[in-house]
């Protein structure tokens, strides 16, 4: 594992149908990018909000669309073990290249607890690659260099996505297995430094590709001013769009920025979550691409 990976959207309509086609139609003009992979139904994907049987649709259209081009990641998280495997089973089962999955989330699990749950799934799934989704923000455990050891184990664990801004904690994780970790847009350039393998990219990707790409293939060449250059840039960007809209909920926020420019169609958010105002949405697009359009 490693590259650019693309965090998609999940499409719905204003009404919360799962927009398939547009989806479709994502998945192939991101191939068409340059992405070395798609990755789904995360937190933006919007894993915890789209009913199992669209969520089944999508792993499909997933599979079919990218047709082999680019490594094809699908998470299938859920509240408890069972349900996880129930969902990583069908994507083995749909051709997927891996899953990616937080740790159960509703109760903190002790850290023994959440490596069985990894290992329950490899196990239980042996010919479908995992990611480990670490997010301690939602699963209130962060899986930490030890815990990576025990799970490492497992032949099926190819790497993890990390968002936690501890650089104490990526330092570590990097040196103690053979896993492929890779960051999310803010840190990908420090981590890939210190080992990362690439990254896991939200809205930069879905709008500004040729940045992202460029950021990645610096960090290949190991041109690091380059590299940092790209970095400071990627993130400004996303502060730059992120300041019109104090609030407001980030996925409905990601959103906006996102169909503000046109790759691809984000769609509606699903309830609970809700988009900002129109008029502080046109507010913002107007601002957004008079300064990044043509970027």
């Amino acid at each position: 594992m490693g590259g650019v990976y693309a965090l998609v959207p999940t499409p719905f309509t204003k009404s919360g149908d799962f927009d398939e086609e547009a989806f479709r139609e994502n998945t192939r003009r991101l191939c068409d990018v340059g992405v070395h992979g798609i990755a789904t139904t995360g937190t933006f994907g919007e894993f915890h909000t789209i009913p199992w049987v669209d969520h089944q649709r999508l792993i499909k259209a997933l599979v079919e669309e990218a047709k082999g081009e680019v490594k094809t990641i699908t998470g299938c998280s859920a509240e408890n073990t069972d349900e996880a495997i129930k969902k990583v089973k069908f994507a083995q089962d749909c051709g997927a290249d891996a899953v990616m999955n937080v740790a159960p989330y509703y109760e903190r699990l002790t850290k023994d607890e959440c490596v069985k749950y990894f290992r329950d799934i490899g196990e239980a799934c042996p010919e479908i690659g995992v990611v480990v989704y670490n997010n301690p923000y939602t699963a209130k455990i962060q899986v930490d260099a030890d815990m990576f050891k025990e799970i490492a184990k497992v032949p099926s664990v190819c790497g993890s996505k990390e968002i936690s801004r501890d650089f104490s904690h990526l330092m570590r994780i990097v040196g103690a297995t053979d896993l492929a970790h890779m960051h999310v847009d803010s840190l990908f350039v420090p981590m890939m430094m210190w080992g990362g393998k690439g990254v896991f990219s939200l809205a930069p990707i879905l709008t500004r590709p040729k940045l992202v790409i460029a950021a990645y293939e610096a960090c290949l060449r190991k041109d690091w001013d380059k590299a940092i250059e790209l970095q400071n840039e990627i993130n400004d960007f996303s502060a730059f769009c992120w300041q019109f809209f104090q609030g407001y909920s980030w996925i409905g926020v990601t959103k906006v920025v996102v169909n503000a420019f046109g790759l691809v169609n984000a769609g509606y958010p699903r309830r609970p979550f809700i988009m900002p105002p129109r008029s502080l949405q046109e507010k913002a697009e107007k601002a957004i691409l008079e300064k990044y359009a043509e970027a």
